[in-house]
């Protein structure tokens, strides 16, 4: 098979776009933080506290990355891990306020990676894009 075949394959472009948007990240993201971190910092910022099992069934993490990454975001004073007032066998896991700070920053941050990674293409492209693609993921989360 050749680079050209595999270039019709859509999965292979979202490959090769995600590690360009990664490279991309990387050059404009100054916080060390990576898109799991911020993907947990979103969930929060938008669910309220949560069980670390919700975090991890919600965002298909596994339970010990997850512990991974909180750790990462406690050190950093992005969110806060305490007991649980309703069940105190397991924790609650909320946001800070420098958390939502950053949150918002890296909104800030996922626009410009966006605009460089599809650059050439129109707003409408765009949106018809994040409309296809946000399909097929919901495809999934469906069978899920």
């Amino acid at each position: 098979m050749s680079i050209e075949q595999l270039r019709r394959h859509p999965g292979y472009l979202v490959l090769q776009l995600s590690k360009q948007a990664r490279r991309i990240g990387a050059e404009v993201s100054t916080d060390g933080l990576r898109a799991p971190h911020v993907s947990v910092l979103a969930l929060l910022a938008e669910s309220g506290p949560c069980s670390q099992k919700e975090i991890s069934d919600a965002l298909r993490i596994d339970a010990s990355d997850l512990v991974t990454l909180l750790d990462d975001l406690e050190r950093a004073d992005l969110a806060s891990r305490h007991r649980d007032a309703r069940d105190r066998r397991r924790y609650a896991v909320e946001v800070t306020g420098p958390g939502r700070t950053l949150l918002r920053e890296r909104l800030d941050v996922a626009e410009e990676i966006d605009d460089r990674l599809f650059g050439g293409l129109t707003a409408a492209e765009r949106r018809q894009l994040a409309e296809l693609l946000l399909k097929a993921y919901a495809h999934h989360e469906v069978r899920r």
